[in-house]
């Protein structure tokens, strides 16, 4: 039976099956989207194959060090000393810690602006379907794929860099903190803020080349500003006591891991315990401000289909 027929019948109709019930939007985006969507699946893909292919080289770490001692190991230099396999792992990293966030946000903004652009919106409203419905559809859809699809690299990350730190294979400084302590749940909720910053900059510039630099440059802005504010500590009440001072260095006192912003001296003052609060409490920031960016991209979507 039709949902028209079941209505003009006096039967209830299943929400799911209603013209712009959330599932048909969320299948129609899907299907709309499985190109931009595959290539962010092809780059989430290579990271976590490339750690996976890696992983074995820490065998080579503990032979090399087994055979020269940990002194030898740690300052000397061989092929698979603690500073080759530090800088290999972090290398590998950087296609993980930030950049699926800067394409999430690119591609969620040429997307978001193609349909102001086509005019989509326009034909979503003929067939009765709220805007704000129609855009939450598409950009929760992107923003719950991505972040399902870079799960995998940051798991495959973690066992490598949780492998290596147990065993004493990274080397001692700024890169074994950088390489234990930047990649987590943080690294998937920074998706979820590209998703968000690409939606609001379609939004208000609905053009596709503003779009596609306006998006992950909020993005990055947006990360920068909480690194900085260091809003993190008000959170993790552990680490406040532990940090004393700004990098004075790189941009804005800010550091960087690819072009993730780091605190250099707030992720120095970390310990291997202090990994998970510091991980959630990032994870919160990131998420609420990208609640606040959705929030904002549909009220402008509201503001720009009430003058139709």
């Amino acid at each position: 039976m039709s949902a028209t027929a079941s209505i003009a019948s006096g039967t209830s109709v299943p929400k799911s099956s209603r013209p712009g019930g959330r599932l048909p939007l969320v299948r129609i985006a899907v299907r709309q989207y499985w190109i931009p969507l595959l290539i962010l699946l092809l780059v989430t893909g290579r990271a976590a194959a490339v750690l996976i292919y890696h992983y074995d080289g820490w065998a080579d770490a503990v032979a090399l060090r087994d055979h020269v001692g940990s002194r030898a190991y740690h300052f000397g230099r061989y092929v698979d000393d603690a500073h080759n396999k530090t800088a290999k792992l972090l290398n590998d990293g950087t296609s993980v810690a930030f950049q699926p966030a800067l394409l999430a946000a690119l591609l969620t903004g040429v997307l978001t602006a193609r349909e102001w652009e086509s005019r989509r919106v326009v034909l979503a409203l003929t067939q009765s379907i709220a805007p704000r419905r129609w855009f939450t559809a598409r950009w929760s859809t992107l923003a719950v794929v991505g972040a399902a699809m870079t799960v995998p690299a940051v798991v495959a990350y973690r066992i490598s860099a949780v492998h290596a730190l147990r065993l004493d294979l990274l080397t001692y400084g700024a890169d074994r903190q950088n390489a234990y302590y930047t990649i987590g749940p943080v690294t998937v909720a920074y998706v979820v803020l590209g998703v968000a910053a690409g939606a609001l900059a379609g939004t208000l510039l609905r053009r596709t080349w503003l779009a596609l630099v306006a998006g992950p440059a909020l993005a990055w802005l947006a990360a920068a500003v909480l690194v900085r504010s260091r809003a993190v500590l008000l959170l993790d009440f552990p680490l406040f006591s532990k940090v004393h001072g700004l990098h004075p260095g790189g941009l804005l006192g800010l550091q960087f891991y690819d072009a993730l912003p780091e605190d250099s001296y707030l992720i120095n003052s970390l310990d291997p315990g202090d990994y998970w609060g510091y991980q959630i409490a990032s994870s919160v920031l990131v998420l609420a401000l990208a609640a606040l960016f959705g929030q904002a991209a549909l009220r402008a979507v509201r503001h720009r289909t009430a003058q139709r």
